[in-house]
């Protein structure tokens, strides 16, 4: 007789452990390019301070937004000087508030915790959204599920993103926690869900578009009081942090143009760009991933019912399409605000089409290329 030898069985795929791998790379690369940029630019040049506001020259640089997460994250409530509308800057706390609180209200540390709270953030974004891709392809069969949290690498090496953590922006604090909202409405942790929505929300109001697709799958799938609780929580924690903001301000974020600017006209924003490549690399990234997905997903939802997948895609299309001119007219704006899209699509790409999931990593991947070579960031 011949003795055959049988190989061990491949042990159970564990979602977590590769989230976890997806996290430490997702942290390795952006710890890199940070610390290239650092050592080159210093920490205060994440913020990009313009002379306008930090130095109160009427005809100074204008600088750009992360400028006013460091103010506040080193002053607090005295940073009222140097920003350029307190209502929209204080509307967006936690971000800063959370910089401020690790720098122990010390000035000068609080532009490397800006940086290390957006390193970290980014990367916990990334491990919790392959987290997600494992579970929805659960259904596929266990190599299509041990390959699927690997295309969660499109969300950090996204133009959008990495931006985001290079300017001292809001984005991936904002989306770790929306993200993690996902991962607790799937077990069913409702008061942890609404309490990630709610921080979401306080940190950029792009939480409220993960908010709006959990209480729809909720909704269309019979829970109608748990749909109202999640759209409800950080609704009106975000409507109540408005009235302290105009009881100490006296005015409402929606004074400037990014509120007043909204109309009901898909990608309506999209065409004020006036930089012909600009325009073409929007289209290529945004607009037209955007409205496939989009369609694809409410055709689908038509047809076989709200998977959760479905409706989060249909939140972040609505998100992407309607987002105001002043996004758009700056593309960096443009690719991290519409940040809802990566993970929104490639999760219902991941559940309904898992094995073209790689055509929509490879699109955005591309984007990598945009963000290396941007004059002034990492080299």
């Amino acid at each position: 007789m011949i003795a055959t030898s049988t190989a061990p069985p491949r042990p159970p795929f564990d979602r977590a452990q590769a989230a976890r791998r997806v996290g430490i790379v997702s942290l390795t690369v952006t710890v890199l390019l940070c610390a290239l940029a650092l050592s080159r630019y210093g920490a205060l040049d994440f913020a990009r301070m313009g002379e306008m506001f930090c130095c109160g020259s009427p005809t100074g640089s204008s600088g750009y937004d992360g400028q006013f997460a460091l103010y506040i994250a080193a002053f607090g409530a005295n940073a009222t000087p140097f920003i350029d509308g307190p209502t929209l800057r204080y509307q967006r706390i936690l971000y800063p508030v959370t910089a401020r609180a690790l720098a122990l209200g010390n000035p000068g540390w609080a532009a490397y915790t800006l940086i290390a709270v957006n390193v970290i953030a980014h990367a916990v974004g990334a491990g919790l959204l392959g987290y997600l891709l494992g579970a929805v392809g659960k259904t596929h069969g266990i190599a299509v599920q041990r390959r699927l949290p690997w295309m969660a690498l499109a969300f950090t090496f996204w133009f959008g993103g990495l931006i985001a953590v290079r300017l001292d922006l809001n984005e991936p604090l904002c989306m770790a926690l929306a993200l993690g909202a996902v991962v607790a409405y799937l077990d069913r942790r409702d008061r942890l869900t609404a309490a990630l929505l709610i921080l979401s929300t306080l940190t950029k109001e792009i939480g409220l578009v993960f908010a709006a697709g959990l209480a729809l799958h909720a909704f269309f799938n019979g829970e109608r009081a748990r749909a109202v609780y999640l759209l409800a929580a950080p609704g009106i924690a975000f409507l109540a942090w408005w009235g302290v903001l105009y009881l100490t301000f006296g005015t409402l974020p929606t004074r400037y143009p990014a509120a007043r600017n909204l109309l009901p006209v898909p990608f309506n924003g999209l065409f004020a760009e006036s930089s012909p490549v600009e325009f073409a690399m929007l289209v290529f990234w945004l607009a037209a991933p955007t409205l496939m997905l989009t369609l694809a997903a409410a055709w689908r939802l038509i047809r076989h019912g709200f998977s959760l997948s479905g409706a989060l895609m249909l939140a972040a299309g609505a998100w992407v399409m309607l987002m105001p001119d002043v996004s758009w007219v700056d593309p960096a704006a443009a690719y991290r605000v519409a940040i809802p899209l990566i993970p929104c699509g490639l999760l219902w790409m991941a559940e309904h089409a898992p094995r073209r999931v790689h055509w929509l990593f490879a699109l955005w991947l591309t984007s990598l290329l945009v963000a290396l070579i941007t004059p002034g960031m990492w080299f």
